[in-house]
C-alpha cells in the first residue's frame, strides 16, 4: 500500500497542524528547541523533518551539522529551498527509516516528534540507533489517547485525514520497551497538554557506549 504521506501537499500538513484548534506547529518546534538547548549537540537529525520547522531555532555556532530526513521528496525539496542558504552543515536525505539504511553519519541527537505513530517500532528504533553516536541521544514525541477526541483532528484540509488509515497510537511503555531493545535508555519524559485536549508525551533516551 501507498504510503499516504507521500500524497499529502506539505501546504496542506502545515496549514492543518497551525490551525488554533490543533496547535501543534508551536509545540513541535519548541520541543526541539527545548532538546537543542538541553543537550548542546554538534550534530542533529530531524526526522520526519517536513518543510523544517523549528530548523529556525538551531544555534550554528553551537549545532554544526544538521540532517533532516523525510520519506517526501517534495517536503525536502522545499526544506531545502527555505534553509539551505541560512542553516550551515545542512544536509538532506529521502529516507522511509523503516527500510533501507540511513546514508548519513551518526549524530549527537535524533529528533523524531510524531513519527512512531505511523512505522514499524523495530525497524524504525533499529535503524535510528545506528544513526545516533554511541552516548547520543533520542527525543521522541508519542500522541496519547483520547475517548473523546479524534487521533486525526478534523480540519478543511481533506488529505490529511488519509492518514486516519495508518496511524496507530503508541505508548510510551511500548516505545521504552522496544527502544531498550536496541540500546536505548530513558533518562526522561513528561506529559504535555494542548488546547485542543489533545495530549503528548516528550521523552528522553541516551544510546550505550560502545
Amino acid at each position: 500500500m501507498r504510503n499516504p504521506w507521500l500524497d499529502i501537499p506539505l501546504s496542506d500538513y502545515e496549514s492543518h497542524i497551525s490551525m488554533p484548534a490543533i496547535d501543534q506547529a508551536d509545540m513541535l518546534a519548541a520541543q526541539f528547541s527545548d532538546a537543542l538547548l538541553r543537550f548542546s549537540p554538534e550534530s542533529v537529525a530531524v526526522i520526519g523533518c517536513a518543510g523544517g520547522n523549528g530548523f529556525d531555532k538551531i544555534d550554528s555556532s553551537v549545532t554544526s551539522r544538521v540532517v533532516g530526513v523525510d520519506i517526501n521528496p517534495g517536503y525536502i525539496v522545499a526544506a531545502s529551498s527555505r534553509f539551505q542558504g541560512s542553516v550551515p552543515g545542512l544536509e538532506f536525505h529521502v529516507a522511509d527509516i523503516q527500510s533501507g539504511s540511513l546514508a548519513f553519519e551518526p549524530v549527537d541527537l535524533v529528533y523524531a516528534a510524531l513519527i512512531f505513530e505511523y512505522v514499524s517500532l523495530p525497524e524504525s528504533l533499529g535503524r535510528l540507533s545506528g544513526a545516533c553516536r554511541p552516548g547520543g541521544c533520542l527525543v521522541t514525541v508519542l500522541q496519547l489517547p483520547s475517548s473523546d477526541i479524534h487521533a486525526v483532528s478534523p480540519s478543511p484540509y481533506r488529505s490529511i485525514q488519509a492518514l486516519a488509515s495508518c496511524m496507530r497510537l503508541v505508548s510510551p511503555e511500548e516505545l521504552a520497551g522496544c527502544a531498550a531493545t536496541v540500546g536505548f535508555s530513558q533518562e526522561s519524559g513528561k506529559t504535555l497538554a494542548l488546547r485542543s485536549g489533545k495530549k503528548f508525551v516528550v521523552q528522553t533516551y541516551r544510546r550505550a557506549d560502545g
